[in-house]
């Protein structure tokens, strides 16, 4: 059942731990920092006493601990300090709108080139520091909730953060920028920024002075009564699938002797060999790319991240905030990209750690895509798909399925007007979805029905065609 967060009372406080020695070229002053949250500076006197050209790079670094939210910062500021010169150096210090405990540093190198990758030995000077931010008791309340996001957008730097997630709370409430500053603490200038950051993401929308949330916010009450409609929806496809087994079993016999599946089920190569393998044929194409598309956006194509990335994960589509913490909120990964002459769908079972190079939000900016990697212990195994042959086989494997589906809209669509929503929105269907998607898929390996495959984590591309055995 869902528990609150225990969240740890303490004192504001800051306190400089430790800087290491300066070497006898360059000369760090006192370091003044703007310890609020929000893009602020480190400033301090760094002293040239040699007759050469030096070329500094500084970094920071800001480090949340003790939440279940642990946001991280870090900005690097390039200096050409004259020969025999002192400048004031005003080096970016990003503190993200978290509360409790920050670990920070202010590191100076000194390099042979700003474009070259920093080396520990071209450390000169870093000094560490410590603060605790205490949230006021207004909020106390609403920070022994956890609020979750979608999956990636749960990372990204918008709302990997407490504040950003208790603004949409807040806002939902009916709250002003002025209020939720003055009730969390923060600079008003700060939560404007935050606000019109949301406006231009498409997540709010400002009507006659009026803030109206693109998103819902589902509280632990409406989040309950969902999760139980899920179960019921998950327990219904877990019978479906069960006795439609045979059925998917027939049709992929047929498609053998018709010679669309080779008969060698180690062909990965080939896009009906797929068939086979029937975790990743009921994980992915069967409950996200056949009946989750149908549950979420209908006929329409599932794409999540249409027009972004998984890294930068700009879905205004496809957003929600559920309050409760990972009780309510399902496991799956699903992402389907789709062009004019290619198409590919990444599934995970269980969230997959997603390495993004540090310029992705850049990247993102100049509509790059940027570089991203798997992290360890989630490498995806990979198939081919023949979409004809898969399809034949899917609609054997649902059997009577849409009424169902049809049947759970319409309730789904209920329980979100009597919370006093228009519709469920497709950020509502999809945070459902993955709470049957990901119940349905436990349950039918706990009944012996499915038995998962490797890590859960794969990927599929179109078959190309070509000549079977």
């Amino acid at each position: 059942m869902f528990k609150p967060v225990q969240f740890l009372v303490v004192a504001i406080m800051i306190l400089t731990l430790s800087a290491c020695a300066q070497g006898p070229d360059i000369l760090v002053g006192d370091i003044e920092r703007d310890l609020r949250w929000g893009n602020r500076q480190a400033v301090f006197e760094v002293t040239n006493k040699t007759p050469d050209l030096k070329f500094l790079t500084v970094e920071t670094e800001i480090q949340f601990s003790g939440s279940y939210l642990t946001p991280n910062r870090r900005a690097i500021s390039h200096v050409i300090l004259p020969p025999e010169s002192s400048e004031t150096i005003r080096a970016t210090l990003y503190i993200p709108g978290n509360y409790g405990v920050a670990n920070g540093r202010v590191t100076v190198y000194d390099v042979v080139d700003t474009i070259d990758i920093i080396l520990p030995n071209q450390k000169i000077f870093e000094d560490n520091f410590m603060i605790n931010f205490h949230p006021p008791e207004s909020i106390q309340p609403y920070l022994e909730i956890e609020v979750t996001m979608p999956p990636r957008v749960n990372e990204h730097p918008d709302f990997d953060n407490q504040l950003s997630r208790l603004m949409l709370v807040l806002l939902n409430e009916g709250k002003s920028v002025q209020e939720i500053a003055a009730m969390t603490s923060a600079d008003t200038a700060y939560i404007r920024e935050m606000y019109k950051s949301m406006l231009s993401k498409g997540y709010v929308k400002d009507v006659d002075g009026q803030t109206q949330l693109q998103l819902p916010v589902i509280s632990v009450p409406e989040a309950e009564q969902a999760k139980q409609m899920a179960e019921d929806v998950s327990d219904s496809l877990v019978m479906s699938i069960k006795n439609n087994l045979p059925d998917y079993r027939r049709v992929l016999e047929g498609l053998v002797v018709a010679g669309s599946v080779p008969r060698d089920s180690n062909a990965f190569l080939d896009g009906g060999s797929i068939l086979y393998h029937p975790y990743p044929v009921v994980s992915a194409l069967l409950l996200w790319w056949d009946l989750g598309q149908k549950f979420i956006t209908r006929s329409a194509p599932l794409l999540i991240y249409d027009a972004t990335d998984i890294c930068n994960a700009r879905i205004p589509n496809y957003m929600y905030a559920v309050q409760g913490g990972p009780y309510f909120n399902g496991t799956c990964f699903y992402a389907l990209f789709q062009g004019k002459r290619h198409f590919s769908i990444l599934f995970g079972d269980s969230l997959p750690e997603i390495q993004c190079a540090e310029d992705f939000i850049l990247k993102g900016q100049q509509k790059k895509k940027p570089h991203w990697t798997y992290g360890e212990g989630f490498r995806q195994e990979s198939f081919m798909i023949d979409t004809t042959v898969v399809k034949e086989a899917l609609d054997a494997l649902a059997g009577d399925t849409d009424s169902l589906l049809m049947r759970t809209y319409f309730d789904l669509k209920a329980l979100s007007q009597s919370y006093g929503r228009e519709k469920a929105s497709y950020g509502m269907r999809y945070w459902f979805w993955n709470l049957v998607a990901s119940r349905t898929l436990v349950k039918l390996h706990e009944q012996g029905i499915i038995e998962r495959r490797g890590n859960g984590q794969f990927k599929f591309e179109p078959y190309r065609g070509g000549k079977r055995g």
